[in-house]
């Protein structure tokens, strides 16, 4: 079976409550490849809350600090480039040449 995405919400992974699932398809094959939550609405007010709690002390995180997230994203893209090219390539039905960039 497909897997399900969980959602990630205030620092954490966790599964949906809802029984709700959108199916992503491959558009190459319409094989469905996995399936993302249609969250609930306390789930998605949840989100934003955590969301809008953490953003005061990320305002005031100076430049240089959130420059050094981005660059250690940027490095995490590129290290498991072969991996986020994969899964371009199923979720978006590009070339892997294309997903790679």
């Amino acid at each position: 079976a497909a897997p399900t995405a969980k959602m990630y919400i205030n620092g954490k992974f966790m599964e949906s409550q809802s029984d709700k699932k959108i199916p992503i398809h491959n558009p190459a094959t319409n094989e469905i490849v996995g399936y993302t939550p249609e969250c609930t609405q306390e789930e998605m007010e949840s989100a934003v809350a955590a969301a809008s709690a953490a953003y005061p002390a990320w305002r005031e995180t100076p430049i240089q600090s959130r420059v050094r997230v981005y660059l250690k994203y940027q490095q995490l893209v590129r290290e498991n480039m072969d991996d986020v090219a994969r899964l371009i390539t199923l979720e978006q039905g590009k070339t892997m040449a294309d997903a790679r960039g």
